[in-house]
């Protein structure tokens, strides 16, 4: 059967018609979703996790985890009409992680998928992050803020029950240079933990005695207000 080529180029214009009208259903003057093939490179990269850290001077960075958490992807999504590869960097991290949360301004805090701790991604130089690790973040078994430039970490020393719960390690560390944490204390044998939110004071109670964790600039802060309140 012979096919005239007037019929091909209508099938050929019908299909392009029918392409054309799929996509226009896609389309939206309200919302934009952009393919990774439609993003610049390093967006393409299979990921294991990212985060998004704003820098001093405005510009919104986004690091993706790859390489089974040896590599950071880096890329500039400021103007998010505009985004561009910025870098891809080793850091050599032993095993692939979760971004766990913010540590200040320029860190954040990481924990291993196979439960060998956490450690800490310095971003103070955004196109050159790095990898802090430290005994006490790898013994840990949780860890919290201690304010804007601290942590809270626990290790388990013992089976726990509603009526005698196990004793607990805990540790300070100043992170107000997350390139260089410095442990301040471990406390053994804590039974209890209580807090005061308004001074950010934790009391730490142990075999020794109670432990007292003290924020100085919260309780100046504290203060002030209830003089304010006072005068008023």
């Amino acid at each position: 059967m012979k096919v005239s080529v007037s019929a091909i180029v209508l099938a050929a214009a019908l299909f392009t018609g029918a392409a054309s009208a799929q996509a226009a259903k896609l389309q939206s003057k309200t919302i934009v979703v952009e393919r990774p093939s439609q993003l610049p490179e390093l967006a393409q990269i299979d990921g294991e996790a990212m985060y998004l850290h704003n820098t001093g001077d405005d510009q919104a960075i986004l690091y993706i985890e790859t390489n089974k958490g040896r590599t950071l992807a880096i890329l500039n999504v400021t103007d998010p009409a505009r985004v561009h590869d910025v870098a891809q960097v080793a850091i050599n991290a032993p095993a692939p992680y979760d971004f766990v949360q913010s540590v200040g301004d320029s860190a954040a805090l990481i924990h291993y998928r196979n439960d060998s701790g956490f450690a800490v991604v310095d971003f103070k130089k955004y196109q050159h992050p790095t990898l802090v690790q430290t005994s006490q973040l790898a013994e840990a078994g949780n860890i919290e803020e201690l304010g804007a430039k601290g942590l809270l970490f626990t290790s388990a020393t013992g089976a726990d029950t509603s009526f005698d719960p196990a004793p607990q390690t805990y540790g300070v560390v100043d992170t107000s240079n997350p390139s260089n944490p410095v442990a301040l204390a471990s406390i053994d044998g804590v039974v209890q933990r209580l807090s005061r939110p308004e001074t950010g004071t934790l009391f730490l109670l142990s075999s020794q005695g109670v432990t007292i964790v003290r924020r100085p600039r919260m309780e100046e802060e504290y203060a002030i207000g209830q003089m304010q309140m006072e005068s008023n």
